[in-house]
C-alpha cells in the first residue's frame, strides 16, 4: 500500500461519511428531503447505503470488534481532551456534528487501510479469516 493510495482511502471514508449527512445541510439526507424525484431517492440512498455497508464490513474484518471498539475509545478520548484543553466547544450542535464525523470517518479510513498496512509490515493477510 502506498501512502498515495492511504490517502485515497481516507479521502473515500470522509466522503461517504460526511455525504450521507453532515450539519452543514448538503448532505443526502437534506437532499433527499426536498424535491427531489423518488427514483433519485432511492438510487441515491441505496447507493450511499451499499458503500457504508461495503466500507463497514472491509473494516470490521480488518479490526475485527475489539479493534473498533477500541479505535472508537481513541476517538472518544481524544475529542474529550480537545474539549478539556478548550480547543473545541462540545456544547456547539455542529461542532458535535463535525467532530463524530471526522472520528466516525477516521476509524472508518484506518478499518480499510489496516489489512494492507498488515500484509506489508508482516506479510500476513486476512483473507483466510472466516467472516463474522
Amino acid at each position: 500500500m502506498t501512502s498515495a493510495g492511504f490517502i485515497v482511502r481516507v479521502l473515500a471514508c470522509f466522503a461517504i461519511v460526511f455525504a450521507s449527512w453532515n450539519p452543514s445541510g448538503y448532505s443526502f439526507v437534506t437532499w433527499a428531503q426536498g424535491d427531489a424525484a423518488l427514483a433519485a431517492k432511492v438510487l441515491g440512498g441505496a447507493t450511499l447505503l451499499t458503500l457504508h455497508i461495503l466500507f463497514f464490513r472491509i473494516a470490521w474484518l480488518s479490526l475485527g470488534p475489539l479493534g473498533l471498539v477500541a479505535a472508537l475509545a481513541v476517538g472518544v478520548s481524544s475529542i474529550l481532551a480537545l474539549s478539556e484543553l478548550d480547543l473545541v466547544d462540545l456544547r456547539s450542535g455542529p461542532a458535535r456534528g463535525y467532530l463524530t464525523l471526522t472520528v466516525l470517518s477516521v476509524i472508518l479510513a484506518v478499518g480499510v487501510s489496516w489489512s494492507l498496512m498488515k500484509r506489508r509490515i508482516t506479510g500476513q493477510s486476512n483473507y483466510l479469516n472466516n467472516p463474522p
